[in-house]
């Protein structure tokens, strides 16, 4: 058959459309002018790549809810994250299916009943996942760091710590954990402090490279085949584009409050609540409105940190969930407190949140923030011997209006199950907390051609992708500190890539940082009985528009282990910037401030003498005479409390646009 030549082709279609238009028939334009070529196929591979974000999401979301179940004692919920024939090996135990899990978990932990007793205390925290994803998109890996705080009121109350490298799976749809492998480093009771749990701790396996850790999902994924058209198939897209990155930002204002709260920077709080907003304290009260507010915050003190006042506030596992239509979400989670002033007390406490966001003008606000204290301990005596109420503020400080009468140690928030999907039942003895419902309207369409749109989009997968990336690549980088990998930690940065040593300056360039790294902390000993498990947590992540660049604060949480002696405690912050060089998300910068050291278990952040931080803080010297930095130290060089130094933001008040004090450019 002979073929047409193209021009003839194109008048023959011209043609038709003219005759249809002179007939009176509505005829739509050929798709080769409406189009450009390959855009359905652009869509779908837009939309298989957002599917693996979500996927990555989902996966984090199963440990965030177990982490808020069992608070709670709901052992049935946890069970029912396993696929059911999953796998859950603690240790050298091993048991198999969902209700076998629940049951074993019920003996250990809930002495064989739903739920916890009175004054039972069960903390497992997860944090720093790295999660990569199978390249059929049906199946992932993951790391995470878990840290325990178990016991009761009046017996006992232990400490464990340890690697989870586990394996998930999608079904129907649904992501569930298929294989859960916990190994334990740390342990030990909470008079005497936790230590390594062998005198040789060994390497938990890594299922990742460092250029998997930094490899957005997108590039991953294929188009899939699609009936729909490609306006179809890329407004699907955009919607769900937009959900994550809303999720991101309301993640980032939820871990923005937490290290303001560290700090007490009061105003700055205040400006991240809408006009109308209220802070509601289970037991205490609700605050409305800006002065309100401000003088709940105050019952903590004026703002500013004095010397020998620790403040932290631990934002963990914050599950964000957005409204369809982009103006409303909710995120609950987990607060670990430190707080304390030097040579007078130190306090654990745990609460949970429960807060509502409004996005006005475009701008992500909080318009509601319930927190839920669950345990505050004198560090001198542990939860198995003292689990505090707060007191009632004195009336210079009091709230608005009391607590409503749906409040109480009673009542928890719900949430659908991230595998049955529907809220689970409550053991015995607690009620479900009332919760809004999100409103469901759609959001307005895009505008624009179709290039236009998915070009945007494309920056936006980029963005969200690359979200997930950064934090996988920041927690990898603890997790090889830790294991002394001085290659593996050196190939995460890029090409002009720098990293700060504490106290001895700035080294530039894989080579360096890896040599760098081997003079200053040694090759891995063995036997190993030291582990200094750092924790990089609560990342508050900021994409550049066009998601190849990034900006990433996270805090360190450092619990340093060891076989004969008990453990001690580092904080500190790091502010980090991120390229997307050849594909692979990589560090530009890594640059950590260390804040405070405990000189040891007993003492905790009660007890600091004077200049601690740099009595305890490992000697630069042999570093500085073997390998001198390629540009020397700025800022602190050692953790400065019991005083109180400068602390570098990357970010203006996300709301107000306020400045901090020490802005970085």
């Amino acid at each position: 058959m002979a073929i047409a030549p193209r021009d003839d082709v194109l008048r023959l279609r011209r043609r038709s459309f003219c005759a249809a238009l002179l007939a009176g028939m509505a005829m739509p334009l050929p798709v080769i002018a409406r189009e450009p070529a390959g855009a359905g196929a652009q869509a779908g591979k837009l939309l298989a790549g957002i599917e693996r974000v979500e996927s990555v999401r989902a996966v984090k979301h199963l440990h965030n809810a177990w982490s808020y179940y069992a608070l709670h004692g709901m052992w049935d919920a946890i069970g029912a994250l396993f696929a059911e024939h999953g796998e859950m090996r603690l240790g050298d135990d091993v048991v198999h299916g969902r209700r076998e899990i629940a049951a074993r978990l019920r003996a250990q932990f809930g002495n064989g009943r739903d739920g916890l007793a009175p004054g039972a205390v069960h903390t497992q925290l997860m944090m720093t996942p790295i999660v990569t994803l199978a390249p059929d998109g049906a199946s992932a890996r993951g790391r995470w760091h878990e840290i325990a705080m178990v016991g009761q009121l009046g017996g006992t109350a232990q400490w464990a710590g340890g690697i989870q490298e586990n394996s998930y799976i999608k079904q129907a749809g649904v992501w569930q954990i298929e294989r859960l492998h916990y190994t334990p480093q740390f342990a030990g009771s909470y008079e005497d402090g936790w230590r390594n749990v062998s005198d040789d701790l060994g390497i938990v396996p890594y299922h990742f490279t460092p250029r998997e850790a930094g490899t957005p999902v997108s590039a991953l994924a294929a188009a899939a085949l699609s009936t729909r058209s490609p306006d179809e198939t890329l407004a699907d897209a955009e919607q769900r584009i937009a959900m994550l990155g809303d999720e991101d930002a309301v993640r980032n204002l939820q871990y923005i409050y937490g290290y303001y709260l560290d700090r007490k920077m009061w105003a700055d709080i205040v400006d991240l609540f809408a006009p109308d907003g209220t802070l509601d304290i289970e037991g205490l009260g609700v605050w409305s409105g800006p002065a309100s507010i401000r003088r709940a915050l105050e019952r903590n003190g004026p703002a500013g940190l004095r010397h020998g006042e620790l403040n932290d506030h631990v934002q963990i596992g914050a599950m964000v969930t957005v409204a369809p239509g982009g103006e409303a979400a909710s995120a609950r989670g987990i607060e670990l407190g430190m707080v304390g002033r030097n040579q007078a007390f130190a306090r654990w406490t745990l609460a949970t949140f429960d807060n509502r966001f409004v996005k006005q003008d475009g701008v992500w606000k909080l318009a509601a923030m319930k927190l839920r204290p669950l345990l505050s301990t004198d560090y001198d005596l542990g939860w198995a011997r003292d689990q505090s109420r707060e007191p009632a503020p004195p009336p210079s400080f009091a709230p608005d209006r009391a607590a409503s009468g749906e409040d109480g140690p009673r009542a928890v928030v719900m949430f659908d199950h991230p595998v049955g999907g529907r809220a689970p039942s409550l053991p015995p003895g607690l009620v479900p907390a009332p919760a809004p419902p999100l409103p469901r309207k759609r959001r307005p369409a895009s505008s624009g051609s179709l290039l236009e749109r998915i070009s945007a989009t494309e920056a936006g997968l980029r963005r969200v992708a690359g979200t997930d990336a950064v934090e996988n690549i920041s927690s990898a980088l603890g997790n090889w500190i830790d294991d002394y990998q001085a290659a593996d930690l050196a190939a995460l940065f890029a090409a002009d890539g720098e990293r700060k040593s504490p106290s001895a300056g700035y080294y530039i360039g894989p080579e360096r940082i890896q040599r760098m790294q081997e003079l200053r902390n040694g090759p891995l000993r063995r036997p190993r009985r030291f582990i200094p498990v750092h924790l990089r947590i609560q990342p508050v992540i900021h994409m550049a528009q066009d998601g190849r660049t990034a900006r990433l604060r996270t805090r360190l949480l450092q619990f340093n282990s060891a076989w004969n002696a008990p453990g001690s405690l580092t904080g500190g912050m790091y502010e980090d910037r991120l390229v997307l060089e050849d594909g692979v998300w990589r560090f530009q910068s890594n640059v950590i401030n260390h804040i405070w050291r405990t000189p040891g278990y007993k003492e905790g952040w009660a007890r600091v003498p004077e200049h601690a931080g740099e009595q305890l803080a490992p000697s630069p010297t042999r570093l500085l005479e073997a390998m001198p930095p390629d540009r020397p130290i700025d800022g602190p060089a050692f953790a400065p409390f019991p005083g109180i130094g400068p602390l570098d933001f990357h970010y203006r008040n996300p709301v107000s646009g306020r400045v901090p004090p020490d802005l970085l450019p």
